[in-house]
């Protein structure tokens, strides 16, 4: 289930960049060596694994769930994230930020129940930062993505953002769960497909939903290393929603 985490993030962003009017970067130009495969499992997860299993769960989790479940339930998610981005800003020299998600954790862990109440958010200063994973730090050291290949379930990847995902497992909390963190990722699988449901006709009306997505992940990346301050000001991914996806 944690395998999928990607795929529902990135068709997230796909949905929203397949809105905009404009791809800023020319996806004729990019280099995607393993095209022909990568195609093939676009078409697998795309077209067999989220509308048979992805998408009805959703469906389920949004219309029948409710609300105050949800969101005590995202937020317990999210807050076991917090450590790792603690250490990852440090790793950035952003130590302001870095004391953000610290004190992000404690404060939710111990007066917002454990992480089900967002307490930290009702202080201006402590409100949500966007997370940010060993992958991005590199990103932010000049390290290339390296090649982008599909994978069946699991969902785009590159060298450097799944080794940074590795990375960010070992760091407490994330390495202390064990099998929990499969509940942990299934959570945020299935909120982050639930909020995008209303935006799937947006993806299936693009021109190219394979290009789409594709551009969507890339720029997904420069938005995380560049820390929500993308280069272009009229494409920059619908910053609030990015700001929901890992």
């Amino acid at each position: 289930m944690k395998k999928t985490k990607r795929l529902v993030t990135l068709f997230l962003a796909a949905t929203v960049l397949s809105g905009c009017a404009t791809i800023d970067s020319k996806p004729d130009e990019r280099k995607d060596p393993l095209e022909g495969f990568n195609r093939t499992m676009w078409d697998f997860n795309y077209k067999v694994v989220d509308p048979y299993l992805l998408k009805p769960v959703a469906t389920g989790w949004k219309e029948y769930v409710p609300t105050p479940v949800k969101s005590g339930l995202t937020n317990v998610a999210n807050n076991l994230d917090e450590p790792a981005s603690f250490v990852n800003r440090l790793l950035s020299g952003e130590f302001k930020k870095a004391m953000t998600h610290f004190n992000r954790f404690w404060i939710n862990t111990v007066f917002g129940i454990g992480g089900l109440i967002d307490v930290a958010s009702y202080s201006p200063p402590l409100r949500v930062e966007n997370q940010s994973r060993f992958g991005d730090t590199l990103g932010r050291y000049g390290v290339e993505t390296g090649s982008y290949v599909m994978l069946p379930l699991y969902g785009p990847a590159t060298p450097r953002q799944d080794i940074g995902n590795l990375a960010d497992t070992t760091y407490p909390m994330l390495s202390l769960l064990g099998p929990w963190s499969l509940l942990k990722s299934g959570v945020q699988i299935i909120d982050s497909r639930a909020k995008a449901l209303d935006k799937d006709a947006l993806l299936e009306q693009s021109q190219d939903p394979y290009i789409t997505f594709r551009e969507a992940y890339f720029q997904n990346l420069e938005y995380r290393v560049k820390d929500g301050k993308v280069s272009t000001p009229k494409q920059d991914l619908a910053q609030d929603i990015l700001n929901e996806i890992d």
